[in-house]
């Protein structure tokens, strides 16, 4: 990921130039242009119907990552600079297709621009560090953040550069509004040994440097697991950014998958669907993650099952339609769990409840009608939030876990000692130490769950390899 494009002011100074492009048209000449895709004149127009709206939404309020406003010292005269200006992760489709565009053009039109830093030698790093958020910029351009300078891109290149630009963002709408298919059909239950381990992630699919760092520790967890004998599988809760496209999986994702190619027959992979995989209209979800043979057993399905004795593990597509269950899950869901004595745990991406945003009420509306009759839920995973919360049993789950901490930057704003919001019961704490301001990044983390029988014990492990909480599970 670019700093650049990383930045919100950046991202909406191009909005505006693309939009105009956008209004043009497609140039009659095209291959002249030497344009990526020949898109019509009736996308180019969408594309710029859909952005204007976007960019009114955006000038309204930012559609960036909520609730991690930043801190000020006023005594030393130093403060925390927004986040918006360091990770703008946008929860607008629209917006994350032109930051995916952006960083399109600039690897294949202005490849010399971009610069990547080497790891500093020491533990004094700064916000530009790839430790803290991304180790890759734009030279010669205004630092990310700064209010001085043109930050406007197009008008300093040749013609072409604009029409290019307007391409990718229109064929990114065209794939937007033309949905891949659903699958209606469920993945083969997975039958899975009754001593197992499952290490679940969330959001991780960022490719930055220390989502890598997320990566080496599963890896290390995994190394144990064969050394042990112990049969494992890994599921990754979704998104990957901005927008899901093709070369987002393959360089962001899959590059960096724990599980090597090698292993696919030994150590099963799943990923769940995510609003962000959605962006682009699933379609490299589909057709490019869920097609690699890593991930053979989910059957080109966005939701599954993995099954043994005592546990049914219930993976769900929480974002075909966003925040909802689409197609037959609903029914499916509550024949699984009607027909079964099992412990039950689910796994989705969205959020059945949070302490910290607003959730959907159609998931909560679709599980109510899931679970009127039906015994509690033991546990629930999800991501979304870039945060580890646990929760105190509510709406009949007993176990409720947000672990979307896998890969998108966000700060610390809370102090070890202050009270949790309820629902919340523990927060994991933990930031990066900073050798300058008030910038406190959060650990990314992922969690390892070790099945023996009825009994879940499950250790979450950071960035570093550290073990912050664990407990078991009846």
């Amino acid at each position: 990921m670019i700093a650049q494009v990383l930045n919100r002011g950046f991202v909406l100074d191009q909005m505006d130039l693309v939009c105009a492009e956008l209004d043009s048209g497609p140039p009659e000449d095209r291959r002249s242009a030497s344009l990526p895709f020949v898109n019509s004149e009736a996308a180019y127009l969408a594309a710029a119907t859909l952005l204007r709206e976007a960019q009114d939404r955006e000038n309204s309020q930012s559609s960036g990552q909520l609730g991690f406003d930043g801190t000020q010292d006023e005594r030393r005269g130093t403060s925390t600079p927004p986040l918006d200006d360091l990770v703008f992760i946008s929860r607008d489709p629209l917006v994350s297709l032109l930051q995916t565009a952006l960083e399109l053009f600039f690897e294949a039109r202005r490849p010399e621009l971009i610069t990547k830093s080497a790891p500093a030698d020491d533990d004094r790093r700064n916000l530009n560090d790839d430790f803290m958020v991304t180790d890759v910029a734009l030279a010669n351009w205004p630092p990310t953040g700064s209010p001085e300078g043109d930050r406007r891109v197009l008008g300093a290149f040749s013609e072409t550069d604009p029409r290019w630009l307007a391409s990718w963002m229109a064929e990114g709408v065209r794939l937007f509004r033309d949905k891949h298919e659903f699958n209606d059909l469920s993945a083969t239950p997975a039958k899975i040994a009754d001593t197992c381990r499952v290490v679940l992630v969330g959001d991780w699919g960022s490719g930055l440097p220390r989502a890598q760092k997320v990566a080496r520790e599963i890896r290390k967890v995994l190394d144990d697991g064969k050394a042990k004998g112990i049969q494992q599988h890994v599921v990754h809760l979704g998104d990957v950014y901005y927008s899901g496209w093709r070369h987002e999986y393959e360089r962001r994702f899959l590059d960096y998958w724990p599980v090597r190619p090698e292993e696919a027959s030994e150590i099963s992979s799943w990923s769940l669907n995510g609003n962000h995989d959605m962006y682009s209209g699933g379609h490299a979800y589909f057709d490019v993650l869920l097609a690699d043979p890593r991930f053979a057993l989910q059957e080109r399905s966005s939701y599954f099952m993995l099954r043994n004795t005592s546990w049914d593990i219930v993976g769900l597509d929480t974002a075909y339609e966003d925040s909802a269950l689409y197609g037959p899950q609903i029914d499916w869901l509550h024949e699984t769990l009607a027909q079964s004595n099992r412990k039950s745990m689910l796994l989705s991406h969205h959020q059945l409840f949070s302490a910290y945003e607003k959730p959907s009420a159609r998931l909560a509306e679709a599980i109510e009608q899931v679970l009127k009759g039906q015994k509690p839920i033991d546990a629930w995973f999800w991501g979304h939030e870039h945060r580890c919360v646990f929760y105190e049993p509510v709406e009949n789950v007993r176990h409720a876990r947000l672990i979307g901490h896998g890969g998108v930057p966000v700060y610390m704003v809370h102090q070890e000692n202050d009270p949790y919001p309820r629902p919340a019961c523990y927060e994991y704490r933990g930031f990066l130490s900073q050798s300058f301001g008030l910038e406190r990044f959060a650990f990314f983390g992922f969690a390892v769950l070790d099945i023996d029988g009825p009994t879940l014990h499950i250790r979450y492990i950071d960035e570093n390899g550290r073990q912050h909480k664990e407990e078991s599970i009846q």
